[in-house]
């Protein structure tokens, strides 16, 4: 099965925006559609073991951070102390994109920094209005700083990413 349509751009886009809105809708209740389509990537993908590797590597460390900012009380998910599954398993699917979808950002860190820490944020802001998460900051305050985490983010998962095997980086995008 090691086609690599979970490659294609709009396959992989696509497969993204399907990840987060079922997890931001269905929170808890994504989990089984989440791991379908983590599965579907990694079966349909070109390298499979090595993509396996950068969806770990690369999804613990953005799961990393949020658990961070979650014990730093910015983010809290209902009465939970930590950080639900759903969202690791969302950090899996968008670690899915950072060599596929994304692709066009590597090596051009100071667009990925402007773009990652807009989008992002503004990703999370959407989240917290659709009840997925709270933003224990004010919007400006949580914008800004979900902004500066992000400007560093992402340029760095995307860095760790092409780590991860880097002789096949360069054709996987």
């Amino acid at each position: 099965m090691q086609s690599g349509l979970s490659q294609k751009f709009w396959i992989n886009f696509t497969g993204f925006q399907l990840a987060w809105w079922c997890a931001i809708l269905l929170t808890s209740h994504s989990l089984p559609i989440l791991v379908t389509l983590l599965t579907c990537h990694i079966c349909f993908h070109r390298s499979p073991v090595n993509e396996f590797f950068v969806l770990l590597f690369c999804g613990l460390t953005g799961f990393g951070v949020d658990l961070l900012l979650t014990a730093a009380g910015v983010f809290t998910f209902g009465s939970d102390l930590f950080p639900p599954l759903w969202l690791l398993l969302l950090w899996f699917c968008f670690s899915a994109t950072l060599k596929q979808s994304l692709g066009y950002f590597h090596g051009r860190w100071l667009i990925a920094s402007l773009c990652g820490g807009v989008s992002a944020s503004l990703t999370y802001i959407a989240a917290a209005k659709l009840g997925a998460v709270t933003i224990t900051l004010s919007f400006g305050a949580g914008f800004m700083l979900l902004m500066l985490v992000w400007m560093a983010l992402f340029p760095l998962l995307l860095w760790l990413s092409a780590q991860c095997f880097p002789g096949e980086a360069k054709g996987a995008y």
